[in-house]
């Protein structure tokens, strides 16, 4: 069987790149070589997971200036999203400049495409290269405002979170508004025609994403290239994780954790917090709450029941010890809750939350709590709940005993190995356009400028 050289193009946040990394080890594993292609923030990370890394440049934007709209609601929500609506189009062009010469220097035979890495697709085009889109979530093409009514999800006090949600949270199969404006204009710059030809004219081998099909609901019109493989995880894949051990003082661990998005507020920790270990909550709990590195965790020394509050924790094993974990709904997070049979009280904020939080409470593994309506009571009701009544675990353990068994990421190899053994036949049958092997392309500029 060949050795491919896989390109990767990801995303900096952890519920993407701990998924991504976990598959691209298991490829390695075959014999292919991986090399991830992003931000240098990441490259530690991705080096100490065995696996290359090429950075990718693009400008600082930190001291671009913001918005300073002193009004507020609509119109500073509306200055907002045109300046955050700028900084992606402006990112957009770096990469589609940048990313083609460096995958072709580094002799990349084929692309594994984060869903939300939007210029993938058009940069697979432009080389000539297969691809797959990889989604380490519901894929976007289903809908991530499943059941809104169920979730309560808004992330913003005013009508236009909905239309916050339609500009900027779109991905590489499924692009609409500004950002598609952007990818059709930088498309033509580089002689390519419009997206919406690119499914005929270069359309990705595979779409695989690691959402277990035992956890979704019946879709009806599915292409034929999609596929369900179930959680990519691979505890070697993650960093060392220091924990103060010692401080687990017996009482029943409820680990308390809202991802890295920026969407969770200090309020939300402290809700939480009042809610399992304030003054007659009547619950015997002992929080973990780990923050990422939006907040020190100094600021919450005053919690009720002291919790240990850290800014990362060795999730997978708090887990086995937990009695339910308390989430933003994260796809990974709730994944793994769900391989150690643990339920759930979910508090979905941003993206694909609200999709989540809506299939967990189908499945009878998990009560939602709307953040618009966030309250200690609110809370409270949900953990006792969940605590109290066993279908929540039994709905859990009986999703785990579901998912021990699928080893997703072996799924997810096995697919991409196969369809590019397909890819490589068919190309052999083509006299007129043999399969190249990249690894001996010049690395000189591409004959293409964006303007």
């Amino acid at each position: 069987m060949r050795k491919w050289r896989f390109g990767v193009l990801s995303s900096t946040g952890a519920g993407h790149l701990n998924p991504l990394i976990a598959l691209s080890q298991e490829l390695k594993r075959r014999g292919h070589t991986v090399t991830f292609f992003d931000k240098p923030k990441i490259e530690a990370r991705v080096r100490d997971a065995g696996l290359d890394f090429v950075p990718i440049e693009i400008p600082d934007r930190s001291n671009r200036e913001s918005p300073h709209d002193s009004s507020s609601g609509v119109r500073r929500e509306i200055a907002t999203l045109r300046f955050n609506l700028a900084c992606v189009a402006l990112d957009l062009e770096h990469y589609l400049e940048k990313t083609p010469p460096a995958l072709a220097a580094a002799g990349i035979e084929a692309l594994l495409v984060d869903e939300i890495a939007l210029t993938g697709p058009t940069v697979a085009q432009l080389l000539g290269l297969p691809y797959f889109i990889l989604s380490t979530s519901v894929p976007h093409r289903f809908g991530w405002k499943i059941s809104s009514w169920l979730t309560g999800y808004r992330n913003s006090q005013t009508s236009l979170s909905w239309l916050q949600g339609a500009f900027l949270e779109v991905s590489a199969p499924r692009v609409s508004g500004p950002m598609r404006r952007t990818l059709d204009r930088l498309r033509r710059n580089a002689q390519l025609g419009p997206l919406r030809k690119l499914s005929s004219q270069h359309p990705c081998l595979a779409h695989i994403t690691q959402l277990p099909q035992c956890l979704d609901v019946h879709r009806s019109a599915v292409p034929a290239n999609f596929h369900y493989t179930g959680p990519w995880l691979n505890s070697v894949a993650r960093q060392s994780v220091s924990f103060p051990w010692h401080r687990l003082d017996g009482r029943p661990v409820a680990y308390v954790t809202l991802g890295t998005t920026r969407n969770a507020q200090p309020e939300t920790y402290r809700t939480i917090a009042e809610a399992c270990c304030g003054p007659g909550s009547g619950l015997d709990l002992q929080l973990v709450i780990a923050l990422g590195n939006r907040f020190d965790p100094a600021m919450f020394d005053d919690l009720p029941g002291l919790p240990i509050v850290v800014r990362f924790a060795p999730q997978l094993e708090l887990l086995r010890i937990a009695k339910l974990a308390i989430t933003h709904g994260g796809c990974n997070t709730s994944l793994e809750a769900l391989l150690e049979g643990r339920p759930m009280v979910v508090i979905p904020l941003a993206y694909d939350q609200p999709a989540i939080a809506a299939l967990l409470k189908r499945a009878g593994a998990a009560a939602v709590v709307p953040v618009m309506r966030l309250s200690a009571g609110r809370v409270r009701k949900a953990v006792i709940r969940v605590l109290s009544e066993p279908r929540y675990r039994m709905a859990a353990e009986g999703i785990r005993s579901q998912l021990a068994s699928l080893e997703g990421a072996k799924r997810a190899a096995g697919i991409i190995s196969a369809e590019l053994e397909g890819y490589a036949a068919r190309r052999r049958l083509e006299p007129q356009a043999p399969l190249n092997d990249l690894a001996q392309a010049p690395a000189a500029p591409l004959s293409y400028r964006l303007q």
